[in-house]
């Protein structure tokens, strides 16, 4: 009888991807928003009356999915780049019992600004129309979701573009409260717009604002053609409760190397208790132009005046670190 040497066998595998559903605004469903958009699973289809997101999530993409992931193995070449693969963890289906713990949608791919670390001009120069979400597919795809059943955990309102671009963005936090009551809704913007007319006050669960530096020669180093003092008055202008939903605002402060000093870091600390922010979250980043110097072994130095302050690091850096240990 022929025998397998224990160390020769693949342990199986797991991937964020099931358990989230990520639609882009032109209705392409990527393999998450990684390395994995490089991979198309299926797309809401407006042109197919009998379109169903069974056609997706019981496709053969995610089949191979699936079946890979199982087996030990990474289902595509891309996995390998992208940060929510998880190797070193067995593999947990939740789609498979219907169940979506989160819908990322991208309401809008248009974006105000150029950030160099983003792909949104890439994407917008290759990617097909809409660059803007219709109602209809956004309305087309809760129907199909409530209709098969499925419950969703959180809606988050992000991708490649600025979400609140997008003119009828109300309209999508008031069809999911029809359509998925339970789910929390959460949107991450980089606040240079204007908070009523964008929101149309209309409510959100969380409402994360990207906004890396607290003075504007900073800022501007990385959120290329933003404005921090729109950003701050953005954060300003958040209620607590809006519509009857108790909002907690998260400022979400990336360190970089021209923003990580520590008279900024607790300066923006102070300005978070003047207006009112529910949790003051700095990130590392493992992208161009890290700051060096927090991630050289000095996060127990890291300078936390406030109890809802707090820190992280990218999902790249969360896998680096498991699999270090």
């Amino acid at each position: 009888m022929l025998r397998t040497h224990s160390s020769t066998l693949k342990r199986p595998m797991n991937c964020e991807i099931l358990e989230t559903l990520y639609v882009r605004s032109n209705g392409d469903i990527p393999c998450n928003d990684d390395a994995g958009e490089e991979v198309l699973l299926g797309r809401v289809d407006l042109d197919d009356p009998a379109w169903s997101i069974e056609q997706v999530l019981g496709g053969a993409p995610f089949a191979e999915i699936r079946n890979k992931l199982s087996a030990g193995e990474a289902p595509w070449s891309q996995c390998q780049r992208c940060a929510w693969l998880r190797p070193h963890e067995p593999t947990a289906d939740a789609l498979a019992a219907r169940k979506i713990t989160k819908l990322q949608l991208e309401p809008s791919l248009r974006c105000n600004l150029k950030c160099p670390g983003c792909s949104n001009q890439a994407q917008s120069a290759t990617r097909h129309r809409p660059h803007v979400m219709p109602i209809s597919m956004y309305l087309c795809l809760l129907d199909s979701l409530r209709n098969q059943s499925y419950s969703v955990d959180q809606i988050e309102y992000c991708g490649q573009g600025e979400p609140l671009l997008h003119p009828k963005f109300s309209s999508f936090i008031s069809l999911a409260r029809g359509h998925l009551p339970s789910a929390i809704q959460r949107v991450i913007t980089n606040g240079n717009v204007d908070y009523a007319k964008a929101t149309g006050r209309q409510g959100m669960e969380e409402i994360f604002v990207s906004c890396d530096g607290l003075y504007q020669a900073n800022y501007e180093r990385y959120r290329v053609g933003g404005n921090v003092d729109r950003a701050i008055q953005f954060m300003r202008d958040v209620p607590k409760i809006e519509n009857g939903i108790r909002q907690h605002l998260i400022w979400k402060y990336i360190l970089f190397e021209f923003n990580d000093s520590i008279a900024e870091i607790e300066a923006a600390q102070r300005l978070a208790q003047e207006l009112g922010v529910d949790t003051m979250l700095f990130v590392g980043t493992h992208s161009t132009y890290r700051s060096e110097y927090w991630l050289n072994g000095r996060t127990h130095e890291f300078p936390i005046l406030y109890p809802n302050v707090a820190t992280s690091v990218t999902p790249v850096q969360q896998r680096e670190i498991v699999s270090s240990t």
